[in-house]
């Protein structure tokens, strides 16, 4: 019974990086709030096919900071910085293809939006 369990825990880790890389519709993550930003809410959405990565980051619901810029940091690693709209929405995308850098994500890989302060606003994880 411990050994089915193993093997099954097993394939799972090995499956779930595979599925991130393998296309198709990508994979999509919720970004939550936190304390400093209650409405905020987001997504980013990673997309890989062979011989180009895509990456979305979007938050909205942060009317307050509007005109400001917000940061996107994905893996720990600053990736780039998105002008919040009269409306409280921003977004960000980058895509290989068209020369643009976009991190490696895998299981794990966290992204987290911050005001230029250094303050989180959203963060979630692939």
């Amino acid at each position: 019974m411990k050994r089915s369990l193993l093997i099954t825990l097993v394939a799972l880790a090995v499956a779930v990086p595979a599925a991130l890389a393998s296309g198709g519709d990508g994979t999509r993550i919720a970004l939550k709030p936190v304390k400093a930003f209650p409405a905020a809410k987001g997504s980013a959405k990673f997309k890989a096919k062979p011989g180009e990565r895509e990456l979305q980051v979007e938050v909205e619901h942060i009317r307050r900071l509007a005109g400001r810029r917000v940061v996107v940091v994905v893996g720990g690693a600053k990736l780039g910085t998105a002008k919040v709209s009269t409306l409280g929405a921003a977004r960000l995308s980058r895509n290989s293809e068209l020369g643009q850098r976009v991190p490696q994500v895998s299981a794990g890989t966290v992204v987290k939006v911050r005001t230029g302060g250094g303050t989180t606003v959203v963060k979630g994880s692939f």
